[in-house]
């Protein structure tokens, strides 16, 4: 123990955003009682991993960072490592066995909100009482911030391994989720992005029937916030209540995220995905004729067991004449647990690899297209932050309203377009406000623009 200091904790965070909320959770707690926090895993006493374990890639990433720390330990770096997140919550008594000599705790979820005294014990620390009720440490920029509104799955898609890891649907109680809102507003957030794993059911098990609408007015009507984000709808239960909400409520961002999956029909009925294709292109007709300008972002899996050459053909028109905003291409991955991992019908990797290459080149030039269209507009940007040029100078980087974070694409202002600073304010600081510009370049998922116009 470093004499008259904190012990230091780092905390390694993998997979989705909601795994980044419960990392954000262990945070404010390891930092509510008295442990200091580091960026630098050189400086940790302890380094704790939130691994994922959702397909066969994360879980690569996961165990090299288990590794990695795990080295730290071993050249006398620091004192312990902590393994927790999905990956553990899924492969708890493999991990136990597997990985004995290099993780010192091997948590599940549920046991996350004791993290405090997981970590006393492993640095052989005392103490008198635990703080167990802390406000997260937020890892996002202070502008905006995620807002879990439930957690778990339902559904029982049959390639998808969520349930088995996280459960059945659990949402927040709406009280709860205000006041965290408006926590975050009061610290600086204009952003909030919504997310869990299916959304659209918020509220069906603690009040008998979905409360998601109610939320987003609750939410809607907190001070200081200026765009509502929805992430992760269900194709198949969007009501007339929320197309209405997103047509009229100035402060709800005109932006659908909607993982689709597929288009064809066989495919979605092995998939066990609640809708068909005419289903599907009259949900994106409704949307899009309901909320003029809107952004839709989906994802896609491409080598499915039993996916057809034609069916995939059929992807990839619907894909082109659809024109989505965004769009995420996944590779099959066979999962343990899941239904699809006992199909027939498998893809060799060249198969899958080359479907993925189609895909991703066909929504690469739909993307340049899009943003091609906005040449010349005038659109409003959230400045998220400034970034160094190689060779000096920075410039600004930020996000439309159809863009959400980490996700999407991204708007870049070069410096030198802003000499006179926006509204002719020289040192005024653009950096978690929004701003309007004018599009100056066009590429895939990158656009330029430079400041026109007022800032708020």
């Amino acid at each position: 123990m470093r004499s008259k200091e904190k012990h230091k904790i780092h905390l390694v965070s993998l997979g989705c955003p909601k795994n980044t909320v419960d990392s954000e959770r262990m945070l404010g707690l390891l930092g509510g009682n008295d442990y200091a926090l580091t960026t630098d895993p050189l400086e940790a006493d302890v380094v704790i991993v939130n691994t994922c374990g959702f397909i066969g890639p994360a879980k690569e990433e996961s165990v090299d960072a288990i590794l990695a720390a795990h080295r730290l330990r071993r050249e006398g770096r620091c004192r312990g490592v902590v393994v927790t997140g999905c990956l553990s919550q899924r492969y708890e008594t493999d991990l136990r066995q597997e990985l004995a000599e290099e993780a010192d705790e091997i948590l599940t979820l549920s046991q996350e909100t004791d993290i405090v005294r997981y970590v006393d014990r492993l640095l052989g620390r005392d103490r008198e009482r635990y703080i167990d009720s802390l406000p997260r440490l937020s890892l996002t920029p202070k502008h905006w911030a995620y807002l879990r509104i439930s957690d778990g799955c339902d559904h029982k898609c049959s390639f998808c391994a969520i349930p088995g890891i996280r459960g059945n649907h659990k949402s927040e109680p709406l009280e709860q989720l205000v006041a965290e809102a408006e926590r975050l507003a009061a610290q600086g957030v204009r952003e909030l992005v919504l997310i869990s794993q299916d959304s659209v059911r918020y509220g069906q098990d603690l009040y008998g029937r979905p409360r998601l609408v109610p939320l987003l007015e609750e939410l809607a009507g907190v001070e200081r916030i200026e765009w509502l984000r929805l992430m992760y709808t269900y194709p198949a239960f969007w009501t007339q209540e929320m197309v209405r909400f997103f047509a009229e409520n100035p402060r709800a961002c005109r932006y659908v995220d909607m993982p689709l999956q597929h288009i064809a029909d066989p495919v979605l009925a092995r998939m066990k995905r609640a809708t068909t294709k005419a289903k599907t292109l009259k949900l994106l007709t409704w949307l899009r004729e309901s909320i003029p300008g809107v952004g839709i972002r989906s994802s896609f899996i491409v080598g499915f067991p039993g996916e057809t050459e034609e069916q995939f053909e059929e992807l990839l028109s619907f894909v082109e004449e659809t024109r989505f905003d965004n769009a995420t291409c996944f590779m099959y991955s066979d999962e343990e647990g899941t239904t699809a991992f006992d199909l027939d019908g498998k893809h060799s990797e060249e198969v899958v690899a080359e479907r993925f290459r189609r895909f991703t080149e066909l929504q690469d030039r739909v993307s340049a297209e899009i943003n091609h269209g906005l040449m010349g507009t005038r659109q409003t940007m959230l400045v998220d932050g400034k970034e160094e040029e190689e060779g000096g100078g920075y410039h600004y980087c930020g996000r439309l309203e159809r863009d959400a974070p980490e996700i999407d694409g991204q708007v870049t202002v070069d410096a030198a377009d802003s000499d006179t600073g926006i509204d002719g304010q020289e040192s005024a600081d653009p950096v978690g406000r929004f701003a309007e510009v004018e599009v100056t370049e066009a590429h895939p998922y990158e656009l330029a623009a430079r400041f026109v116009g007022r800032h708020w």
